[in-house]
């Protein structure tokens, strides 16, 4: 009873510090205008337009600083959770191929900071100190230009740009190192014939992140100790207003690592919540000094721009996540290293990324965001980007976390700097980088790329179902540490699906390429076959149940489909899955008929197929598993050392054989080099006279290999010196 009293008194000391907190409303402490605004005149109407400096430099702000955190405050003694343990239909979905994608620009600066925005009729990309833009199709329209051609001269870095969809309005940010932001908002919606009105912002010094809100244009910034934000005059700015007032806010309660990037949530399309509640989130993690758990924090701000004093700031709201490491290195910016020897590159830690993206549905509003984690607590690095979704049952509502998890790439290979939004059903796309990692086979063929995965809104909470897809492969290393810092996604306003992603590469060069995909539906009919559940590698029978997991790609729902099983090339049934099954939903059905699975040691291969009537993409209708009886079977251990024979046959080919004829099973051949890394597997059968392979090395480095020829249970194996 004691214990019961205790915990009934903790829970509501806790709901009355949360409620208590949420009435702590703190005012601005800063009032002011814009200090100029400037009418530039359209693009077309100029005769000359400046080319981008394309001189090499690094960007000189404040990204390289460090991170400030305790050894040893946060023990980091267990891998993520999330990451360790992922769902059974995690990057199960095949993806639909690219719509397109195309080269947006090459850029010389260090790092490029790319970013873009899309409006109805026009793609507009950044880097640090230029911009081109582009139709839809990514044809450009202009050259790759210098920012001088909106912005004042003498400005830096940190160029970024957003599409204002309920305005119809660009809306572009730029740095100068005297402590001065400037902001371009165009005075219509084609940025290539319309003007420009040009604000200065006093007091935004480095790492300028834009948001568009109802009621105002929010910024934050990296400002160290003072953690500022501001909110802008949305509607004065719009319309050129040279008096249009900006209210600046402190973020009560936040801890910071020494580098500041919290994120204002931005409206992806043009349907505006009411008034007020601008919500600012940020991590906190336990490695911080002042820090206990990792969680997250959020505020929100209400302004009033005809009593600036009323305007309000909530105290922090704090809500758990799954524990997180979100430190690398100490809180270095040298993190991740490049295959073949490159530079260890920045892994962005501390960071919310760009953007934090909001959306109204009928129902609930939500909001999705992200940053870096190091998914090893061990002595290695692996980096998986933990992405959460907020929800609140309508404006101006209480925040909660409805999901959150953890990516990792497949082919153990780091995954960061990702940017994430919802389309009009809900569906999640995210845009990524990644390259080698660790463990990755033939690192040098995954140097930092650009790829997309997402999710369909009725998957299982905290999953990442669609399978990794490359956008753009990298050929070369990145030259520095220096990489990133802005990479964005946004949704097409021209039929809220379709999403366009935008991320450095190197590829003779510092290369901006954008990625435009789909996850929702397109097709009617369209149903396919993405895993087999059951059964798994074991001891199996001659009676296993076989079950798989059917889902609904089309956008009309569908019932009594019909299922193949094929196991071996022979055909075992063809029953029907009864269904209902909606658009975009998945579900598992187990056969009637059982499998035979009973030999031991030998491998099966297992292929379920949908064969649903007028489907119009059958390219996803079949799924294929191996599945291996693990028992012992009566041919086991009886191989030797010397029934494996090796023999060069010149250039790097060599043959693979077994000296002996007593084994009939199934074998598997694997090359393995001294880090451990499978650089082969391959079943074989027995042809009556032997196993033999002509095994190619002519792609491996110079060295040692080791061969092995056996089953899961007994194996032979020998060194091969690759010359």
């Amino acid at each position: 009873m004691k214990l019961k009293i205790t915990l009934l008194i903790l829970l509501f000391a806790f709901v009355f510090n949360v409620n208590a907190q949420k009435n702590e409303l703190q005012n601005a402490f800063y009032y002011g205008t814009v200090t100029s605004m400037v009418h530039v005149p359209s693009l077309a109407s100029r005769e000359y337009l400046e080319p981008a400096d394309m001189t090499p430099k690094e960007a000189k702000d404040k990204r390289s600083g460090q991170n400030n955190v305790i050894i040893g405050k946060d023990p980091q003694t267990e891998n993520d959770y999330l990451a360790s343990n992922p769902n059974r239909l995690t990057g199960k979905i095949q993806s639909r191929d690219l719509l397109f994608e195309f080269q947006a620009n090459s850029s010389s600066s260090s790092p490029s900071d790319p970013a873009g925005a899309v409006g109805p009729n026009h793609y507009l990309s950044v880097f640090n100190t230029g911009f081109i833009i582009h139709d839809k199709t990514g044809i450009p329209l202009t050259g790759i230009l210098n920012v001088n051609n909106i912005f004042s001269n003498g400005g830096c870095c940190d160029l970024t740009v957003s599409y204002d969809n309920a305005s119809d309005r660009w809306v572009l940010t730029y740095l100068f190192l005297s402590g001065t932001m400037q902001m371009a908002v165009s005075d219509g919606p084609d940025p290539v014939n319309d003007g420009w009105y040009v604000y200065s912002i006093p007091n935004v010094t480095d790492y300028n992140k834009l948001s568009v809100w109802s009621d105002g244009y929010y910024v934050t910034a990296n400002v160290g100790g003072s953690n500022k934000v501001w909110a802008l005059e949305r509607e004065e700015m719009l319309l050129g207003n040279p008096a249009a007032q900006i209210i600046g806010f402190n973020l009560p309660g936040l801890i910071t690592s020494g580098f500041y990037s919290p994120q204002a949530f931005n409206v992806t399309d043009d349907n505006l919540p009411a008034a007020g509640g601008a919500t600012i989130v940020y991590l906190q993690d336990d490695a911080w000094g002042g820090v206990a758990t990792d969680h997250i924090k959020f505020w929100t701000v209400d302004v009033d721009w005809v009593v600036p004093g009323n305007s309000t700031i909530s105290a922090a709201t704090q809500i758990a996540t799954t524990p997180f490491i979100s430190v690398f290195d100490g809180g270095s910016f040298s993190n991740l290293p490049q295959p073949s020897g490159g530079a260890s590159i920045d892994a962005l830690q501390a960071t919310i990324m760009n953007q934090a993206q909001f959306r109204k549905f009928a129902d609930h509003n939500s909001a999705v965001f992200n940053f870096v984690v190091d998914t090893d607590a061990g002595g290695g690095k692996l980096a998986g980007v933990r992405w959460f979704e907020f929800r609140q049952t309508d404006d101006n509502q209480p925040w909660t976390l409805y999901q959150e998890g953890t990516f990792t790439s497949p082919d153990g290979k780091h995954a960061w700097h990702a940017s994430l939004a919802m389309d009009l059903e809900g569906n999640i796309g995210m845009g990524y980088t990644a390259m080698a990692g660790p463990t990755t086979p033939n690192p040098t063929d995954f140097r930092v790329s650009s790829y997309y995965t997402g999710r369909f809104d009725a998957d299982p909470a905290g999953t990442m179902t669609v399978a990794e897809t490359l956008i753009q492969a990298g050929t070369s290393n990145i030259p520095n540490f220096r990489y990133g810092d802005y990479s964005k996604i946004d949704v097409d306003p021209a039929d809220d699906r379709s999403f366009w992603f935008i991320n450095e590469i190197s590829k003779s060069g510092r290369k901006d390429h954008v990625g435009v995909f789909q996850i929702a539906a397109s097709l009617a009919t369209d149903v396919g076959a993405i895993s087999i559940d059951a059964p798994n590698d074991g001891a199996l029978t001659n009676a296993e149940p076989v079950t798989v997991t059917i889902f609904n790609y089309g956008v009309d729902e569908q019932s009594n489909i019909p299922v193949n099983l094929t196991i071996d090339g022979n055909s075992i049934a063809d029953e029907v899955f009864p269904g209902p099954l909606a658009a975009s939903a998945s579900a598992q059905y187990t056969f009637t008929a059982t499998g035979d699975f009973s030999i031991p040691s030998q491998t099966y291969s297992v292929v379920i197929t949908t064969n649903l009537g007028g489907d119009l993409e059958p390219a996803n209708d079949s799924v294929t598993k191996n599945v291996t009886n693990t028992t012992l079977g009566t041919q086991d251990n009886i191989l030797k050392d010397s029934d494996l024979l090796i023999v060069e046959k010149g250039n790097n080919h060599f043959n693979i054989s077994l000296n002996t004829t007593d084994v009939t099973e199934r074998l598997t051949l694997t090359v393995t080099n001294l880090l451990g890394q499978t650089l082969l597997s391959r079943n074989l059968d027995n042809n009556g006279q032997g196993y033999i392979y002509d095994l190619d090395m002519s792609y491996a480095a110079t060295g040692v290999y080791l061969v092995r020829l056996g089953n899961n249970k007994s194996g032979v194996s020998k060194r091969l010196i690759v010359k």
